[in-house]
């Protein structure tokens, strides 16, 4: 849903949203509790068909991997694709849980008229996975908390972004992850922001160290072209 081409006033906002989230990674990277690189995600963790992606490695890292791309998917298609989000509702949901959530997909769309007009109009918007964390991983499921954005612009309408916390729960079917459960979490999510004092401009970290610690910048794990 969320193409990649946009104005150049939206790819200013990313690019400072990017820098932010860069350097606050940076920053984590260097702490002793970091997490063991064993979860960067391999290259093959995911297989895309038709432009949907699947995760298809079965480990710790495999897992984190197809949480990001179901949920940057999810977030991006769920209003602004319906056909797209229905794919991967079909191709990487559980069985059980495709029907709520292509329920729950309509009512959104049924309440979101304001967003509809705007991409009706040439309007755009895309998600961006900054972290996440397993919470749990027992081999054949798992529980992973994402940090993500949500950016979107429009004709006469100002870019904006949102950032949420949502909660995916998985389980391994044989030969993919699936999506048992998807959630955004209710609880507030911490926003980057700069500040300035002093002549000077540095990131806000207090919210940071409370709400992410632990977590990591993700690697989509798709083969390369």
């Amino acid at each position: 849903m969320y193409e990649r081409r946009w104005p150049l006033i939206a790819a200013a906002l990313i690019g400072t949203i990017v820098a932010v989230t860069i350097g606050w990674a940076i920053g984590r990277s260097s702490a002793p509790d970091q997490p063991a690189q064993a979860d960067a995600a391999p290259a093959g963790a995911i297989r895309l068909d038709d432009g949907v992606p699947i995760g298809i490695e079965h480990s710790r890292a495999g897992a984190l991997a197809a949480a990001d791309n179901y949920v940057a998917v999810s977030s991006e298609t769920v209003i602004q694709d319906p056909a797209r989000y229905a794919n991967l509702v079909r191709e990487a949901f559980d069985a059980p849980y495709q029907g709520q959530a292509i329920r729950e997909a309509q009512a959104l769309r049924r309440r979101s008229t304001e967003t509809i007009a705007n991409y009706e109009v040439g309007g755009r918007a895309m998600a961006i996975v900054a972290a996440r964390r397993i919470e749990r991983y027992a081999g054949q499921r798992a529980r992973v908390t994402t940090w993500t954005a949500g950016l979107s612009w429009g004709p006469g309408r100002a870019p904006g972004q949102r950032w949420f916390f949502t909660e995916t729960r998985l389980r391994w079917a044989g030969d993919r992850w699936r999506v048992e459960r998807i959630d955004e979490s209710e609880r507030p999510a911490p926003t980057p922001g700069v500040v300035r004092y002093s002549a000077k401009i540095a990131l806000r970290t207090e919210t940071f160290e409370r709400d992410l610690r632990d977590m990591t910048a993700p690697t989509y794990g798709a083969p390369s072209p």
